[in-house]
This record gives structure tokens, sequence and C-alpha cells, in this order.
């Protein structure tokens, strides 16, 4: 099942040639009606000449992120990547050495409130 949600991707590019070069390849393989399912979603996402990857519109639905993720890892410097849920709910992961990471979130008492 997938989730409507913001992305925010807070991890720079190593090499935004070769991560074009990725993006171009799912191009093709979607115009050839080839594509895997997680390449359509990674097609909605965009690359600007900064290197910074965003999604056009506000939200989206995802259904395969834990796929694609892993093909943008060694792409990406290290960072993080976050989901927000259009009830609040999170779930992301961290980039390290080109590798994904699930970001488990967890509750703890924080400190007191006073006045």
């Amino acid at each position: 099942m997938g989730y409507y949600s913001s992305l925010n991707i807070e991890c720079g590019v190593k090499d935004i040639k070769k991560l074009k070069g990725l993006f171009a390849e799912i191009k093709l393989r979607i115009a050839s009606d080839i594509a895997e399912d997680w390449e359509y979603e990674l097609d909605i996402l965009v690359v600007d000449e900064d290197g910074d990857i965003y999604l056009e519109d506000n939200y989206a639905k995802w259904y395969n992120d834990e796929i694609w993720i892993r093909h943008l890892a060694p792409y990406l410097d290290n960072g993080e990547i976050e989901f927000i849920g259009e009830e609040g709910e999170r779930w992301g992961y961290f980039i390290e050495e080109g590798k994904a990471y699930i970001t488990n979130y967890e509750k703890t008492k924080g400190e007191l409130l006073t006045e």
C-alpha cells in the first residue's frame, strides 16, 4: 500500500553525471514500456544542475521507495531521506557510504516544560 507524502532529500550528489545517466536510462525504459514499477516512481523526481533532487509536485504516492532508494544511494553523499505522510506519519532512510539504512523513529520523554 502506498501513502501520499512529501519527500525531503537531505543529501548531496556524489556524481551528478552518473546520476543523470541513471535518470536518462529510466526514461528510456519507460518510453520503451519495459520499466519496472519502482522506475516509474523514480521518474517523478527531478535532478537540477546543482545536483539537488526534489519532487516536482508537493506530494506523491509511494509504493516502492525501499527499492528506488537502494538504486539512488550509490550516487548520493551521506545524508537523510525522509517521507512525511498525509496523516503525519514519518519514515525514511539514512544514506551512508553509498548504502541505505532504514531510519528508526523513537519517541522519548524530553525536557520538562517550565514557566
